[in-house]
């Protein structure tokens, strides 16, 4: 039943999650995001690695799960293990279901037969098949004629294949987040292959992508990460991005190298700026994932030219099993050169965070905090120095109302390089408020302010509009500086929702 269900989820999850392994917090705002008030529990906490040989261990010892099974009528033959039900039938195992109005199989074997198809159910996923057979024992199993909807993606696919370890839907397939149904989808992905890891990655083969019917390209290979480690976008993104970069076009390729190694471009163009790419190498472990790097980043209109830019990441993984404690450490090490001061210097980085789980507050899903405490070292060649900082970051949230989202942020981090920005904090101690308000499912306000709690003044406020048509979605934010040495920034990003 587990791993029956638990291929709706992953055919369904083609998107990227994000899980906060410590590459999260290198560089960039991410560290200081808004929290993710939809989310029942933090994910970092489900992005958790365990130990493998004891998560074995437990599963094995464990009792099986009962499943109970209601029918208008059935039938049980306890020398054969032999049964028949029919009628409304529902069989329930945890939060999943199955919905049938007819099954047959045997308890001794394992097996069940949904011959006349069904519908199988979980929180927020539900997909329907004309004829199912799975076997509890051997985890194995076969979905003919599928076609379902997941929190967000519509799919469909003719035949699905569940492998312990993976579901390979194996005679074509397509999904979608677009739910129309007047028109063509705005963005709809076919390949001649899936196959699903679930909670690793998704790999498909002779891609091709439609917007509103017609074949815009196709790929060879697309592989899409389902644990959050990487942002792949398998659409073009266009936008504005301030006086001093203008108007910009990214787009986001990869290549399979092997089982765990990807090649991938990040190819950005900027009609200021000019030609930003970014060239890497990722190779992908349980426990760890190291990364080559070449090219571009930028943070704050700062453009780095990294070379031979290498990081080991180590994941998040539980301090202790029942303790709400998870751990994650990096290191990193490249040729960084600042493009307007054009200063070089061989930049090694390395760090350790100290993650709680989310924290509910007076027996309420709506009050929550996120914590989380890290060290970390910085050494650059240039200035023969090494400098550290402590770095506390703290994230009290609170829904105010279907439509009302607020939140208040304490982050705590020294100032580690003098030749770059880029990865250094704008202030020693600050203090974020943010106001969401969603007008309805089209618009979305936001109002974040930045308090130097250092020098006790406003640091800049940050106003967010973003509207969504039927799949994309355009955003307007303008950032009002309150110093006087910087300028006010207005941005215009106009993306493919959830690609």
């Amino acid at each position: 039943m587990k791993k029956k269900v638990l291929a709706t989820a992953c055919l369904m999850s083609l998107a990227v999650s994000q899980a906060a392994f410590a590459d999260d917090y290198v560089t960039g705002d991410s560290r200081y995001a808004a929290p993710d008030f939809q989310e029942q529990k933090q994910e970092r906490e489900a992005g958790v690695i365990k130990d493998k040989s004891k998560k074995k261990k437990q599963a094995e010892s464990a009792e099986p799960m009962p499943i109970t099974l209601w029918s208008d009528s059935a039938t049980y033959d306890q020398g054969s293990g032999d049964f028949f039900a029919e009628g409304n039938v529902k069989i329930v195992q945890g939060d999943e279901t199955i919905l049938t109005t007819r099954a047959e199989g045997n308890m001794k074997t394992g097996d069940v037969w949904l011959k006349q198809g069904g519908t199988l159910q979980e929180p927020d996923t539900t997909m329907n098949g004309e004829w199912v057979h799975y076997n509890f024992n051997s985890k194995t199993g076969e979905i003919k004629q599928i076609d379902g909807k997941g929190a967000k993606d519509y799919f469909k696919a003719p035949h699905a294949t569940i492998y312990p370890d993976k579901i390979v839907v194996d005679e074509g397939g397509q999904t979608t987040r677009c739910p129309a149904v007047e028109h063509d989808p705005c963005l709809l992905i076919t390949a001649k292959t899936f196959e699903i890891y679930p909670k690793e990655k998704m790999v498909a083969r002779d891609v091709k992508v439609y917007a509103k019917g017609k074949h815009i390209y196709s790929r060879d290979l697309w592989v899409n990460r389902l644990d959050g480690e990487s942002e792949n976008r398998i659409m073009p993104r266009i936008g504005y991005d301030g006086s001093d970069n203008g108007m910009y076009a990214k787009l986001q390729v990869d290549y399979n190298l092997g089982p765990k190694t990807d090649f991938y471009a990040d190819l950005a163009y900027y009609s200021k700026a000019g030609y930003k790419p970014m060239y890497g190498i990722n190779h992908d472990e349980r426990n760890f994932n190291i990364k080559f790097q070449d090219g571009w980043d930028e943070e704050d209109d700062e453009w780095i030219r990294k070379e031979r830019d290498i990081g080991l990441y180590y994941k998040n993984h539980r301090l202790i099993d029942n303790l709400p404690l998870t751990y994650s450490a990096y290191i990193t090490h490249g040729l960084w050169r600042n493009e307007k001061s054009s200063i070089k210097s061989w930049h090694t980085e390395y760090a350790a965070y100290l993650n709680h789980d989310r924290i509910y507050l007076f027996n309420s899903k709506n009050t929550f905090l996120d914590l989380t405490v890290g060290k970390k070292w910085v050494t650059e060649s240039y200035t023969d120095e090494t400098k550290s900082t402590m770095m506390y970051y703290a994230t009290l949230g609170q829904k105010l109302a279907p439509k009302w989202d607020t939140w208040v942020g304490y982050y705590r981090e020294d100032i580690t390089s003098n030749l770059y920005d880029y990865g250094q904090p704008d202030m020693g101690r600050e203090l974020r408020n943010g106001l969401s308000f969603k007008l309805d499912d089209k618009n979305t306000f936001t109002i974040v302010n930045r308090y130097d709690l250092g020098k006790h003044s406003n640091y800049e406020t940050n106003y967010r509009w973003t509207h969504r048509f039927c799949c994309w979605a355009i955003e307007f934010e303008y950032e009002q500086n309150h110093e006087s040495n910087k300028n006010n920034t207005f941005r215009v990003r106009y993306n493919l929702l959830n690609w």
